[in-house]
This record gives C-alpha cells, structure tokens and sequence, in this order.
C-alpha cells in the first residue's frame, strides 16, 4: 500500500494540492483588490473628477455612497440603494470649537437631506467614542433598540448612514480585503498532515503506536476508516479554506 498508490490516495492528494494552489491565488487577488468595508460587504472604490464613490452589492441591494469634498471644512456624501435611498449628508468639520466637560473639542455638524442629523463636537483621539452633544456632554454611542410584533425582517441594506458611517467615509475609511493568510496558512498546515496520512498510511500508523505496541499492524476496520477519514478531512478542509477567503476583519 505505501508502494503503489490507491485511486482514493491519488485523488485525495490531488485535490489537496489543489485547494492549497486555488485558494492561494484566490486570498491573493482578494489582498490585491481592497476596498471599504461597509454591511459585511467589501465595496470597491473608484476616483472620479467629482470625488470618490464606493459601491457593490449590499445583500442583493445596489448600494453606492459618493463622498465629494467641497472645502476644507465641508463635504458631502450621498447614499444611494436601488432605486428606493437617495440620501445626501453634508458634515462639516472642524468647526468653531465646542465646550465640553473634557474640555473644548473641535465641532462638528451633520445633516442629512438638509435636516440636522447631529451637531455637536467630535474628538478623534478619544478611545471610546468622541462625540459630544451640543450642550458639551458626552455622548457614549449606545443605544437600545426595541423590536416588538412577530414580523420577519429579511436582510437588506441600512436603511441610512449612521452618524459614524458619516463621518468615516468623509475622512476618508479604512481600505480592506477578505481573506486572512493566516487562517489560509493554518488550512495549508491541516492539508500537510493530512497528505502525509494519506502518502504513508502505514508509516504514520506505525509512527503513532510504535512507543505502545510491538510491530503493531492496522487491522482491516482501521484502514477502511482511514479512508472515509480521507474524505471527510477533504470535505472539511475546503471548507476551511472558503472560510478563510471570505473571512472578515
């Protein structure tokens, strides 16, 4: 069995090299094309001679937000989902500053289709938190919200932008990408030892018993299961590397 391989040991060997050169390539082009994470998806970023705009599908929804600086104060985002959310934000920071119980921190306006959406004063260096109401008053950025009724509500794209969200895409967010080489690496690892089982089985029986058992021998049972193991180790492994590649930050 260690001199001829099996059909089973061939095919399990060649998906397994598969997998490790698929997905690697796969975690590489995801690395290479960043963007904006925004509702669990990644939206790709594109410059344009109006701004910047970040779009990409949003649980099936076409959501898109345009970010346009207007000065060195102002800028505008607009929101876009289908044909239903057209929203446009304006934030305007730095401005005069805000007294608060820390102290005075820059001010900061948002406002959403012309309403005020918040207004008070924002301080970036702040751990948790840095928003400050207008009467100077620290705002944690909790909130509770309360569903009641027996309604199912789908998944969809955010309804608005929170005052975050805002404030994130007007200076300018984050880029990312899905993947993660480490949990790619650690799938490669697994896809190493199980490639090792299935090249030597014998040999890694004998290694695994040879401090309990003289000259010990798998019976039939064992070596029917080592191959359904084969199989299913493969299944979980792809698995594994899927995870890997749609993995989050």
């Amino acid at each position: 069995m260690e001199d001829t391989r099996t059909r089973l040991q061939k095919a399990v060997l060649i998906a397994l090299a598969v997998m490790v050169v698929v997905f690697g390539n796969l975690t590489l082009v995801s690395k290479l094309h960043k963007g904006v994470l925004f509702a669990d998806t990644i939206l790709k970023v594109e410059e344009t001679s109006g701004g910047t705009v970040y779009s990409g599908k949003v649980y099936g929804d076409k959501v898109s937000v345009s970010v346009k600086r207007e000065s060195g104060t102002a800028c505008t985002v607009t929101y876009t989902v289908d044909e239903r959310i057209h929203d446009v934000y304006r934030m305007e920071y730095p401005l005069a500053p805000v007294q608060t119980e820390d102290g005075p921190v820059d001010g900061i306006r948002i406002t959403r289709n012309g309403d005020v959406l918040y207004e008070g004063g924002y301080d970036p260096d702040r751990a948790f938190s840095g928003w400050y109401g207008a009467a100077g008053r620290w705002d944690t950025g909790v909130y509770v919200t309360v569903v009641t009724g027996g309604e199912s509500v789908g998944a969809a794209a955010p309804a608005e932008l929170s005052k975050n969200t805002v404030f994130l895409f007007a200076q300018g967010p984050e880029l990312t990408a899905r993947g993660s080489w480490a949990l790619y690496f650690l799938m490669v690892f697994f896809t190493g030892l199980l490639a090792l089982d299935a090249t030597f089985p014998l040999t890694m029986f004998r290694l695994q018993h040879m401090c309990d058992v003289r000259d010990p021998e798998p019976s039939d049972f064992y070596l029917s299961m080592q191959r359904v193991a084969w199989v299913v180790y493969s299944v979980l492994l792809l698995i594994g590397y899927i995870w890997a590649l749609r993995f989050l930050p």
